[in-house]
């Protein structure tokens, strides 16, 4: 987060407030221009010093302004990155557990041997071949109607 912007707001509101009663009181006004009133002889040039120096706090605070939308457009941007890198996290993480899910829903879908039927050895838990021989497990329609003729 740039910390330039993280307390643009607060900051924002006290400078234009200060520099709306800075205008209103004339304040900075006063004690700006008797300084230029005693170097400067009247003529254009006080004119427009006296006018930049009389709307100066009204500068300031446009400038305080555009400090505060601009701070809340980057920090809002930032607040939207963040969520988003938040949400993709929870997405990734709930599509390994939909997998891990699909995958153990997959394994109960079955019935399978207790034992391999090609070389007899005992299945182990949570195992779809056998450990040995690598024979499928799984119990099909074919194995079971096979046996269903055996008997």
């Amino acid at each position: 987060m740039n910390k330039f912007f993280k307390f643009s707001l607060p900051i924002g509101i006290a400078g234009i407030v200060l520099s709306l009663i800075l205008y209103a009181t004339n304040g900075f006004y006063e004690l700006v221009i008797p300084l230029f009133e005693k170097t400067m002889d009247d003529g254009p040039a006080f004119t427009v010093i006296d006018n930049l120096v009389y709307y100066l706090p009204l500068f300031f605070a446009a400038l305080f302004l555009a400090y505060v939308i601009a701070g809340q457009i980057y920090m809002k941007k930032y607040h939207e990155k963040e969520e988003a890198a938040k949400t993709g996290k929870t997405i990734e993480k709930n599509e390994a557990i939909k997998k891990e899910l699909d995958e153990k829903a997959e394994y109960y879908r079955h019935k399978y041997y207790t034992n391999c039927p090609k070389c007899g050895a005992v299945r182990v838990e949570n195992t779809t071949a056998c450990s040995f021989c690598g024979t499928s497990l799984i119990i099909t329609k074919s194995s079971e109607e096979g046996k269903a003729e055996v008997k």
